[in-house]
């Protein structure tokens, strides 16, 4: 990284920012998990675990709704292995460690393929990676992130990955700023959740640029008064948005 650059390091969230399922729409992506659960019962079975089919679908879609009435509600994160869990204790079924974790994987197993980077995200990624050190914070599992950036070439471009974040919480973004050796005020947070991204890095005093999609994910965040440093409906307009940024005196 050259020694002029005020910014010292530029952080990526994953899904959303630069990655998207096509036409997305939350109902789609329940369908992709149903179709992981598919691969999760043959699992199951192979295993010769005893279950109800039809209760253990059943209590999937109850456990799942139940998640993500909280995540609308009080804006917590939760993940695979919670949903997972609970369904799997409600359904008196009982797994060695690894086993479960396999059916973590098998869940996702249809949706991770179906992630595709926004337009233009490579070559943006690419030319940025020259001049900066990149770092992804995303709040998916390490199996899954790395995943997605095999299958995408999306790895080489990355100085340091955070999985699991646990974002809003601050502990990644301190992490980052550690890595860097910079103090927050020379970092760029980029991501299109205004709560999960934005919000915090802000409270950090990290430069913002606010991924919009023309959507939040969660209605209410539109309704937020959060002022990002910059806001960009289209990847290949970062350059322009990090050049400015540059421009500003760090303070």
């Amino acid at each position: 990284m050259a020694n002029e650059h005020k910014i010292k390091g530029i952080a990526f969230d994953l899904q959303f920012t630069l990655v998207c399922l096509e036409n997305f729409s939350l109902g789609r992506w329940f369908e992709l998990f149903d179709a992981g659960f598919e691969n999760v019962i043959a699992y199951l079975n192979q295993l010769g675990v005893s279950f109800d089919l039809k209760r253990l679908k059943m209590m999937l879609h109850r456990v799942r709704n139940k998640y993500f009435a909280l995540i609308i509600t009080t804006d917590q994160q939760y993940f695979t292995e919670e949903i997972l869990r609970d369904t799997f204790s409600k359904c008196d079924i009982t797994l060695k460690t690894e086993q479960f974790q396999d059916c973590c994987k098998l869940y996702h197993s249809i949706e991770i393929p179906a992630w595709k980077p926004f337009p233009k995200v490579l070559e943006t990624l690419e030319q940025l990676s020259t001049d900066y050190r990149l770092t992804l914070i995303t709040n998916a599992s390490d199996f899954i992130t790395q995943e997605i950036l095999r299958l995408q070439n999306m790895q080489p471009f990355f100085h340091l990955v955070l999985t699991n974040a646990r974002k809003p919480r601050p502990y990644s973004f301190h992490q980052f700023r550690e890595a860097m050796q910079a103090e927050f005020n020379e970092l760029v947070m980029v991501g299109d959740d205004v709560t999960t991204d934005i919000e915090p890095a802000i409270s950090l005093g990290m430069k913002t640029i606010h991924a919009y999609r023309g959507y939040e994910y969660l209605m209410h965040h539109a309704e937020m008064e959060i002022t990002p440093d910059k806001v960009i409906s289209k990847f290949e307009d970062l350059i322009q948005a990090i050049e400015e940024l540059e421009s500003f005196e760090i303070s």
